[in-house]
C-alpha cells in the first residue's frame, strides 16, 4: 500500500502536463533552487582541482647521458649533464678537478645555453673521462644547484652510471680455436749432423782468429771519453727521434712510445728507479718510494698518461699537441737537471 500511495506524487512532480497548475509552479521553483547549488558546487570543484596546477612553480629537470658504457683501457668517454629550466632560474654546475673518483678528467667544458620551443632553456656540462685500469667503474653522483630569483636553492642529483673498462687484449684469444692435431713425423737426424759440422767449423775459425789476434802487436790504449750526464743523453735521444720524422709519416703511436721510453730511462737513471719494461702505473708507483716533490710527481704522471692515450687508446693528436708533448719532455729534463734530486751519471760514451 505504501508504494501505491507514493507513485502518484512522483508522477505529478515530474509530469509535463501539470506544469501550469499551482502544484506544477511550486515543483518548477523547487527544481531551480536545487539546480543552482549543484552548479555552484561543480564550479568550486573545478577551481579547486585546477588551483594546484596553476599555483605550481616551474622546476628544473636534470638529465645525464654517456656515449658508451663499455670501453677499453685509456678510451675517452663523454658524460653530459643537461638541465632544462625556466630562464628565471640560475644553474650552478659542480667544480670538477683533474680526477673524479677512479676517473681521470681529460676535459670539462660548459655547454652554450639554448632555448627550447616550450619557452624553457637548456644548460649543460660536458666531461671527458678516461680510466687506466680495468674493471667495473662508476661515474659518481654529481650535484647541480638551481637558484631561484628569491635566492632559494634546489639541489639536483644525477644518477650514477656504471661503466665496464676492459683490456685492449680482450677478445683476441679466439684465434687458437679449431687447431688441427699435431702431425707425427719420423725422426730425421740429418739436421743434427749438419749442426755438428757447423759447430766444428765455427770452433776452428774461432781458434784461428784468436791465434791471429795474439800474433798482432797490442794496440795502444786510448783514454775513454768523459762519462756524460743523463740529461745530455736524453736530449740527444729526443733530437734523434725528431730527425726520423715519424710524426710526418703518420706514425704517432711509435713516436709517443719512444718519447715516453726516453723520459722513463732518464728519470730511472736520475732517481734510481727501475724503468725498463715497466707500465705507467708501475713506474709511477715506484716513484712514490723516492723523495719526489708532489708537483714533479704530478707532472711526470700527466706526461706518461698523455703518451698512453696515443699508445693504447688510438687517439690521433694534432700537430700542436705533438709540439706541446715534445716541449714538455724537454722542460721536464731541464727542471730535473736543475733540481738534481739524486745526481747520477749514465755510463754512455760515444
Amino acid at each position: 500500500m505504501f508504494v501505491s500511495l507514493m507513485r502518484p506524487n512522483r508522477l505529478r512532480s515530474h509530469s509535463p502536463q501539470r506544469g501550469r497548475g499551482a502544484s506544477g509552479e511550486r515543483a518548477g521553483i523547487r527544481s531551480l533552487n536545487l539546480a543552482r547549488p549543484r552548479r555552484t558546487w561543480i564550479a568550486c570543484c573545478i577551481l579547486l582541482g585546477a588551483s594546484p596546477a596553476l599555483s605550481q612553480e616551474p622546476r628544473a629537470q636534470l638529465k645525464t647521458s654517456i656515449d658508451s658504457t663499455s670501453v677499453t683501457i685509456g678510451d675517452v668517454v663523454t658524460v653530459k649533464l643537461s638541465v632544462k629550466h625556466p630562464e628565471t632560474l640560475k644553474i650552478a654546475f659542480p667544480a670538477v678537478g683533474t680526477s673524479l673518483g677512479d676517473w681521470t678528467v681529460r676535459s670539462s667544458r660548459r655547454l652554450s645555453l639554448s632555448k627550447l620551443p616550450d619557452g624553457n632553456v637548456e644548460d649543460g656540462l660536458e666531461l671527458q673521462l678516461a680510466a687506466y685500469k680495468t674493471g667495473d667503474f662508476e661515474v659518481p653522483t654529481l650535484n647541480v644547484e638551481a637558484v631561484k630569483a628569491s635566492g632559494e636553492k634546489e639541489v639536483l642529483a644525477s644518477e650514477p652510471i656504471k661503466v665496464v673498462v676492459q683490456s685492449v687484449l680482450t677478445g683476441k684469444q679466439d684465434t687458437l680455436k679449431d687447431l688441427k692435431p699435431q702431425a707425427e713425423l719420423e725422426a730425421d737426424y740429418k739436421p743434427f749432423l749438419f749442426l755438428l759440422v757447423a759447430l766444428a767449423s765455427a770452433a776452428y775459425l774461432l781458434y784461428r782468429l784468436v791465434r791471429f789476434l795474439k800474433s798482432r802487436k797490442k794496440a795502444p790504449v786510448t783514454k775513454p771519453e768523459r762519462i756524460r750526464l743523463a740529461e745530455e743523453v736524453a736530449r740527444e735521444a729526443i733530437e734523434r727521434l725528431l730527425a726520423r720524422k715519424l710524426v710526418e709519416q703518420g706514425q704517432f703511436k711509435q713516436f709517443y712510445l719512444e718519447l715516453s721510453e726516453i723520459i722513463k730511462r732518464f728519470l730511472g737513471s736520475k732517481l734510481g728507479v727501475h724503468s725498463l719494461e715497466r707500465t705507467t702505473e708501475e713506474f709511477t708507483h715506484d716513484l712514490r718510494a723516492v723523495s719526489v716533490p708532489s708537483a714533479q710527481y704530478r707532472m711526470i704522471r700527466e706526461f706518461l698518461e698523455d703518451c698512453d692515450l696515443v699508445k693504447f687508446a688510438k687517439y690521433r693528436p694534432s700537430p700542436e699537441e705533438v709540439n706541446q708533448i715534445t716541449t714538455r719532455s724537454r722542460s721536464m729534463i731541464d727542471e730535473m737537471a736543475r733540481e738534481s734530486l739524486k745526481p747520477q751519471e749514465v755510463g754512455v760514451t760515444q
